[in-house]
Parts: structure tokens; C-alpha cells; sequence
């Protein structure tokens, strides 16, 4: 008889767990996935523009090559994906003012701040090295001098306010959130972002829902749009029973062997959890991980790539909104010869935007941009706003402090083994951390089952390989060669 899995949540999580169960055990598995929204992929969206024939990247903008950590480009590799690196000096936008070298940054924040934005990138390098910058997010992290203090705190070692500005700027963005609500490990890992010799980034060449398309065209379990997960019980004999259901008051029960839940902690509060011991369990998890933020993605579809003389890489930070990086989405084909700039503003400043409309949003967004790009309200095409909050949004402490052993995170009720909480909010607020989650949660459910063949050499279940250790490469700059 197959095993019944169960998967809450139809994004990239939930579509990876059970292709990768479907690859190796077949047959041996059943398994139904039911999302609550009427679309799956989560927060990967490309959206197409009507009319103009060119899409935008309504979520996730990028992906990771993190040195060290092939899984996320093998699994690309292995769906047949074409990618294009995304090229970044970076660039900044300070004061409207526009800075591409070193020098122009040190005439900015001047030199006393340069010299101390220097030395921190020395030491946070040092203590930090590219090997351990791989393993992100494992319990060894506890032990980093800088994960128990905010990023705030770490901040302060920089003698200087304008340095420590600028540094906190840089990278608020990717954080989504504000140095005293993170911690310093994680603050100087979005940081390293932008170092090459830790981490490079690049996109789907079709836009990257094509992650997800592929995902879904490949897996053969049911997937349940529209499908909202409101109680789960707890029961010894035949597992755990799922009450799922599309319109108020509609309840259809499902029993399954195993059941894994892919929805960030916001989203597991709404599940009632019925069983006193199991409910405990769930809410001290949900306490732990609960540090939810929000994004706006704002997008410009212009005439003309209008800013490309100044900007000609794929993407500039502006100290607008505290800190935002700025995309150049434009078609690469010249087939339509519109430009389309997206700002990704995220925490207060775009948790404070939130109750205004969309075209007061993009005002604000349009007078923020600097005042070299010729830009007038004649010149825009489409306006976008893309609101990524509650249980859209991501986490700004990945993995809580301290980081629980990976056993307790994935598994926080003993008693029921086969109940895993999977996604990116235990490790990193990205893809690579969302993989990493699905690997652990496969593993433990590989141990209930056989593979089809003991012999099993199907490419999926061999996908992923041991993150290698490879040397230590500290280095400080900011405008890196790429």
C-alpha cells in the first residue's frame, strides 16, 4: 500500500518535496499538496505584462551561486533551465548623488569612514570565511561571535556614523528588516552577498516561475488549488487526519501516513492543532521562528531604458526608503524597447507604505529616483506594485536565536516523527535555504520507505551532493570585479 504524504503549501518547497519523493520511491508514495491560493509557486512570480509582450519578476529577483553550495544551480541544471548571471558593481545612489568607484564613495562618507567600513569588512570576512558562509543556517552558527548579538550592536564597531550608515544601507534591502530586529551573523551574511568570492547571482533566462513550471509539469501528485488546511489531528493508529476545504464552513477530511507543512510560522497560527501536547509543540516552534517582515516590489515600465547610460548593470542601490535595490528588468531581445526598473523596498519603510494605494506608492517611488534619470509620468507605460507581507512575506532572523538542532526545527513533536515543518525561515531567507529544508525533510521521510529499486539510480534521488569545504578567501571591497 502506497504511503500518504500530505504537503501544506503549493510554492517551490512544497513542489521540490514531492518531486524528489515521486523520483525515488514512485509508486511507493501518494501524495496531494493543497495550496491556499488559486496560483502555486509561492513567492516566485514572473508576470507578464499585457500588451508590451515583456514580464517582470513580481518575486523572487534572483538566484544564488553561493561558492560552496551547488545544490540550488544542480537542481537547475538538472530541470533544464537556461540561466543569465546578473551583473552588479554595485553602484550607488547617495544624496542623488551617483558613486561607481571607490574613490567616489570615500569623496561621499569620507575617508575616516571608508577607513573604518575597511576594517570591519576585514574582520567580518575574517570571521566569516567563504566555507562556513556555505553552511549557513547549520547549529554551528550558534558558536559565531556575532549571532547573539544584533546587527545593530555589530554596527556599532564601526568608529565611525556615516560608515556604519552606509554599511547598514547597503544591505537593507536583502535584510528586509532593521539592524536592531536581526542579528549580526545574519546582517553580515546579506552582506556578503554582494562578495564575490562568496556568493554570484543570476536568473532564469524565461523568467524564473519557470523553477515552478517545471516542478509542477513533472510531478504527478494532486495538486489542490484554492484548498485551505484548517485543523490537523494527531492520531496513533493511522497517522494524522487533514480537514481541508475551498469555501467557508466546506470540511473534507484526509487521512495521511505523513504530512509536511512548507507555510511560514504566520501561516501556521491559522491551523488549528488538535491535540494539547502536539498544539504546544507547534506554537513554542511558531514563537521561536516568528519574525516575519515585508516587501514591496514596485515596478516602472518605461518607453525607454532611459537610465542605462548611468546605470548599465542589472541592478544599483539607492539609499532611498533606508536602503533598496533597484533592478533593471529591461528585455534583453530589443523586441519591445521598453525599459522596466523594479524597487524592492523592504521592513518599516515598506510595512509603512502598506495602507496607501498603489499609484501614492509609485509616486513616492518615482520622486526617490535620482534626478539624473529623465523620467516624467509621460514616459511611464505601466506602473506595479507587488505587496509581499502575512504569510507572503519572509523572514528577518532566519532560524531564531539560538538555532535549535536541525531534529527539534523540522520536527518539533517528537511523538509524531512524521510531521515536518519545512522552509527558507530555518535557515536563509532565500531559495537556497527553502532547498536546504526540503533535503532534511526528505531524508527523514526516506527513512519510512524503500526505494523502488535498491538499486535506485534515478537522477532526482542523486541529485544533491555533501557540501564540499573549500578555503577560506577573506577579502574587503566594495566595488568588486566581476
Amino acid at each position: 500500500m502506497a504511503e500518504r504524504i500530505g504537503i501544506i503549501g503549493g510554492g517551490f518547497s512544497g513542489l521540490l518535496t514531492a518531486y524528489l519523493l515521486e523520483q525515488q520511491f514512485g509508486d511507493q508514495v501518494d501524495i496531494e499538496i493543497w495550496e491556499a491560493q488559486d496560483r502555486v509557486g509561492g513567492r516566485v512570480r514572473t508576470t507578464l505584462l499585457p500588451g508590451l509582450g515583456a514580464t517582470y519578476e513580481a518575486g523572487v529577483a534572483e538566484l544564488y551561486d553561493i561558492a560552496g553550495n551547488p545544490q540550488l544551480r544542480q537542481l537547475i541544471q538538472h530541470l533544464g533551465l537556461d540561466t543569465r548571471p546578473l551583473s552588479g558593481t554595485p553602484y550607488f545612489v547617495i544624496d542623488d548623488q551617483i558613486v561607481r568607484s571607490d574613490r567616489a564613495l570615500t569623496d561621499q562618507l569620507g575617508t575616516r569612514a571608508m577607513d573604518r567600513v575597511r576594517r570591519f569588512w576585514e574582520h567580518g570576512t575574517a570571521l566569516r570565511p567563504p566555507a562556513e558562509y556555505a553552511l549557513a543556517g547549520q547549529e554551528r552558527d550558534n558558536d559565531h561571535p556575532w549571532q547573539r548579538r544584533t546587527f545593530a550592536e555589530v554596527l556599532a564597531e564601526i568608529d565611525d556614523d556615516r560608515g556604519a550608515w552606509f554599511t547598514a544601507m547597503q544591505c537593507h534591502s536583502d535584510l528586509a528588516t532593521e539592524p536592531p530586529h536581526t542579528s549580526g551573523l545574519f546582517g553580515m551574511d546579506n552582506l556578503l552577498i554582494d562578495h564575490p568570492g562568496y556568493c554570484s547571482m543570476y536568473t532564469l533566462t524565461a523568467g524564473n516561475e519557470g523553477l515552478v513550471s517545471a516542478l509542477t509539469a513533472r510531478v504527478r501528485a494532486a495538486v489542490h488549488r484554492g484548498m485551505r488546511v484548517h485543523t490537523v489531528v494527531g492520531q496513533h493508529e493511522r497517522g494524522l487526519q487533514v480537514t481541508v476545504g475551498r469555501e467557508p464552513g466546506e470540511r473534507e477530511r484526509c487521512d495521511v501516513d505523513a504530512l509536511v507543512v512548507t507555510l511560514p510560522p504566520v501561516g501556521i497560527r491559522d491551523i488549528t492543532w488538535r491535540d494539547a501536547t502536539l498544539d504546544e509543540a507547534v506554537t513554542d516552534h511558531v514563537r521561536h521562528h516568528d519574525y516575519g517582515t515585508t516587501y514591496l516590489r514596485v515596478t516602472l515600465v518605461c518607453r525607454h531604458r532611459v537610465w542605462r547610460d548611468l546605470f548599465p548593470e542589472d541592478y544599483f542601490v539607492s539609499d532611498a526608503f533606508g536602503g533598496v535595490t533597484v533592478y533593471d528588468q529591461s528585455p534583453d531581445d530589443g523586441t519591445t524597447g521598453v525599459g522596466i526598473q523594479s524597487w524592492l523596498l523592504g521592513g518599516a519603510p515598506a510595512r509603512d507604505l502598506l495602507p496607501l494605494s498603489d499609484d501614492e506608492i509609485v509616486g513616492l517611488v518615482h520622486r526617490a529616483m535620482p534626478s539624473q534619470i529623465p523620467l516624467s509620468e509621460a514616459d511611464l507605460l505601466a506602473k506595479r506594485v507587488d505587496r509581499w507581507t502575512g504569510v507572503a512575506g519572509v523572514s528577518a532572523l532566519p532560524g531564531g536565536v539560538p538555532l535549535r538542532p536541525l531534529e527539534r526545527r523540522h520536527r518539533p513533536d517528537p511523538r509524531w516523527p512524521q510531521l515536518l515543518f519545512i522552509g527558507d525561515y530555518l535557515y536563509d531567507a532565500t531559495l537556497c535555504g527553502a532547498l536546504d529544508a526540503v533535503r532534511y525533510a526528505v531524508a527523514r521521510l526516506t527513512e519510512r520507505l524503500e526505494p523502488t529499486n535498491a538499486d535506485d539510480t534515478s537522477e532526482a534521488s542523486s541529485l544533491f551532493v555533501p557540501i564540499p569545504s573549500i578555503p577560506s578567501t577573506p577579502r574587503a571591497a566594495f566595488f568588486m570585479d566581476r
